[in-house]
Order: structure tokens, then C-alpha cells, then sequence
């Protein structure tokens, strides 16, 4: 063999191994939500870039994120290779979506409204509430839990007192809502 092989033959090895591959590991652990990605919702879903293996982007990162919220454990690094791919199909058969590997109008409304109601808080609940109901005697609270109707909508339960009952010795409970992430208050019963 020549004697010039036997120098480059470690070093093309080396660079071999050098090469970025996407790893199984997830960069993160947690399942929680970052916030920083709101400039994805200035788009409806079906004005989202279409986005497959290879691509490299601000929304490859958002995905990936979401994909690890829904436990499709995927390296968060902007980079859309085999195994985003795969674990994208893995959510898209999971969710009964086109098994594709492409981010479509489907998989972003499915990502994109996940995203939106795990930003929704207990705290924007009570802000609607309070708006709703417009009355400086009221004092607003919940539990914190959120809850998902049957048609998957999110929202909290909602206790409404009122200080001048409670200040008279009362429970001042007046009623109990439902708010939903779009602003929407409805009167219910206490969950």
C-alpha cells in the first residue's frame, strides 16, 4: 500500500467520525413548553412552511420541541434529520395523521394548537373571568387544573365569590365558570 495512504487513511477516518449525525438523545429532558416560538402563530396552519428531512430552521427547532412534549424523544437542534423523521411519523400515527414524515397543514395545526393550549394558564383564565364579569366586588380563583372538554378544547374551572358576602360571614361563592383558552366564559358547575 502507499506509504501516502497510510497518512490519510486515519485522518479520512477521523473526519469520518467527526461528521455531525443526529443523536437519539434528547438536549432536553423536560416535556415543558418553551415559550419564544409565538411568532409561528402570526400564520394559520396551512401558510406554515412545509417541512421534511434535511431542512434547517427556526421551525425544525419548534418541532422538535413539540415532538419531546409528546414524548418522541428527538435532539432539539434545529436540524431535521433521520430521527425527526422518524419520530414525526411515530406522532403522526399516533394522532391518525398522513404518515408522511412532512410537517403539512395537519401535523402544524396539531403542533401549533398543543403549543397555544399549553400556554394558556390558570392566570390568562382568571384575566378573562375578571373581564367577563366586570365587578369590583368579585374575587376570582382556581385550582389551577386544567381540563380538556370532548371536542378537545382547553380551559379552566373558575370559583367566583363575592368580597362583600365573605365579609359578612359567608362562603360569597356566586357561581362556578368555565374559561376556555379563546376567551370564552361559560357559567358550569363546580368540577
Amino acid at each position: 500500500m502507499n506509504k501516502k495512504w497510510l497518512v490519510l487513511l486515519p485522518v479520512i477516518t477521523l473526519m469520518i467520525l467527526l461528521l455531525p449525525f443526529q443523536s437519539a438523545e434528547a438536549s432536553t429532558t423536560t416535556e415543558e413548553i418553551q415559550e419564544g416560538y409565538e411568532a409561528l402563530f402570526n400564520w394559520p396552519p396551512e401558510e406554515q412552511p412545509i417541512v421534511s428531512q434535511g431542512s434547517q430552521s427556526f421551525e425544525v427547532e419548534f418541532i422538535q420541541m413539540m415532538l419531546v412534549h409528546f414524548d418522541h424523544e428527538t435532539e432539539i437542534d434545529g436540524i431535521f434529520g433521520p430521527h425527526t423523521d422518524q419520530q414525526l411519523r411515530n406522532l403522526q400515527a399516533e394522532y391518525g395523521l398522513i404518515v408522511d414524515g412532512i410537517v403539512g397543514v395537519q401535523t402544524w395545526t396539531l403542533l401549533l394548537d398543543e403549543y397555544r393550549a399549553q400556554l394558556f394558564s390558570a392566570e390568562d383564565a382568571l384575566s378573562y373571568a375578571e373581564d367577563f364579569l366586570n365587578n369590583e366586588d368579585l374575587v376570582f380563583s382556581s385550582d389551577g387544573v386544567r381540563h380538556t372538554d370532548d371536542s378537545d378544547n382547553v380551559f379552566y374551572s373558575i370559583k367566583v365569590q363575592s368580597q362583600e358576602l365573605i365579609d359578612g360571614g359567608g362562603s360569597g361563592t356566586v357561581g362556578f365558570y368555565d374559561v376556555y383558552q379563546d376567551g370564552t366564559v361559560i357559567e358550569a358547575h363546580p368540577k
